[in-house]
């Protein structure tokens, strides 16, 4: 759960400069968006403004359909189309709830960009940055996947904190719900964690 909370903390610092790639520039801006709804007075008032601001902001720019895919792995094939966009949608509202509680430990972490190194893979980036919080002994890195969309959006699958990856991270939880109750019992289950 503190490899999480870095992670989702590390959207939420100081705004930077756009470098030119537009992997990069999409994760500066999802930056800058966020720190701007922090620092505004609607979310000192508004308990939902922040978690508004990340539903119309943030979420429409990650890959929910791959991240979920990814963290299911194998299991994606044998489920019905039904169970699919059910699980999307429930990790969709996993990560939104864990995303927001994160925020409300904001306290002026910066992030610093690396240089952008091109993927080996086209229509794939890495977004590398480190971390820095002054509460911390060592700066984090945090690494952001993204893959470009056929109409050429760059969208986030992945999240990696200290090379642990959220998509790893989940597809153990996962696959040991799988075993233990299917696919259905795995949605059950992000249900319950959701509180329905």
């Amino acid at each position: 759960m503190k490899t999480i909370r870095a992670l989702i903390a590390a959207l939420c610092l100081t705004p930077a400069i756009a470098l030119g790639h537009p992997a990069e520039d999409l994760v500066m801006q999802l930056t800058n968006d966020l720190i701007t709804a922090l620092d505004s007075p609607e979310a000192k008032s508004d308990s939902n403004f922040v978690r508004q601001v990340v539903y119309k902001d943030v979420l429409p720019h990650i890959d929910f359909e791959l991240m979920t895919k990814l963290t299911v792995s194998k299991h994606w094939k044998k489920a019905s189309s039904e169970q699919r966009d059910t699980l999307e949608s429930e990790f969709r509202e996993l990560l939104l709830n864990t995303y927001t509680k994160a925020l409300d430990e904001y306290s002026g972490q910066t992030m610093e960009f690396l240089p952008y190194q091109d993927s080996k893979k086209d229509k794939r980036a890495e977004v590398r940055t480190l971390f820095k919080d002054s509460a911390a002994t060592a700066d984090i890195p945090v690494d952001y996947k993204l893959r470009q969309k056929a109409d050429g959006r760059w969208l986030i699958y992945d999240i990696e904190v200290e090379n642990i990856s959220l998509v790893r991270g989940y597809k153990s939880e996962f696959t040991s719900q799988i075993k233990k109750g299917g696919f259905d019992g795995l949605i059950k289950a992000l249900k319950s964690k959701n509180g329905k």
